[in-house]
C-alpha cells in the first residue's frame, strides 16, 4: 500500500460530516480524492477546499442506495486516475422518530443506503483492488448500529 500522498480515495457521504473531514485530511496528506455524495452543491465546496491542499478532487452526484450509481462512481474514479487505492463507504442516514411512527419507507430508505450503499461500495472496490492486487476497504457504521437508541 502507498504511504500518504499520492493515492486516490474515493469518500461516499462526503458533503458534509465525517466523510467531509476525511476528503479535507486526506487531501492535506497530499491524496487526490474522489468525493461522492447526493448534493452536488456542498460537494463543490469540499472539493475546492480539497483543491486548495493542490491535489485534484473529482466530485461525483451519487444515490448510493442506487447500484448503477456506485458503478459509475467507480468507473468515473478509474476514468480520471486509473486505480482506487482507498474506498471509503461513508454514507448513511437515519429516521429521527419513534420506530413505529417513522413511514415504513424511511426504514427502507435506511436499510438501502446504509446497508446496500456498503454492499454496493464494497462490491465495486473489491473488484478493482483485485484487479490491482492491492487496495484499502473502510466501511464506516453509526454507533446507534451498534447500541439502540431508546424509543
Amino acid at each position: 500500500m502507498k504511504r500518504k500522498g499520492n493515492r486516490v480515495v474515493v469518500i461516499t457521504g462526503a458533503s458534509s460530516g465525517f466523510g467531509r473531514g476525511a476528503a479535507l485530511r486526506f487531501a492535506k496528506a497530499g491524496d487526490n480524492v474522489v468525493i461522492a455524495a447526493r448534493r452536488q452543491s456542498l460537494l463543490d465546496d469540499v472539493a475546492a477546499q480539497c483543491r486548495k491542499a493542490g491535489v485534484e478532487a473529482l466530485v461525483v452526484e451519487a444515490d448510493v442506495s442506487q447500484a448503477t450509481d456506485v458503478h459509475e462512481l467507480a468507473e468515473q474514479a478509474l476514468d480520471k486516475f486509473g486505480r482506487i487505492d482507498v474506498w471509503i463507504n461513508n454514507a448513511g442516514v437515519g429516521t429521527v422518530a419513534r420506530f413505529e411512527e417513522a413511514p415504513l419507507e424511511e426504514h427502507e430508505q435506511v436499510i438501502r443506503t446504509n446497508l446496500m450503499g456498503t454492499i454496493y461500495g464494497s462490491y465495486e472496490a473489491l473488484q478493482q483492488f483485485r484487479k490491482q492486487d492491492r487496495g484499502v476497504l473502510i466501511n464506516m457504521a453509526s454507533f446507534a448500529g451498534k447500541v439502540a437508541p431508546p424509543t
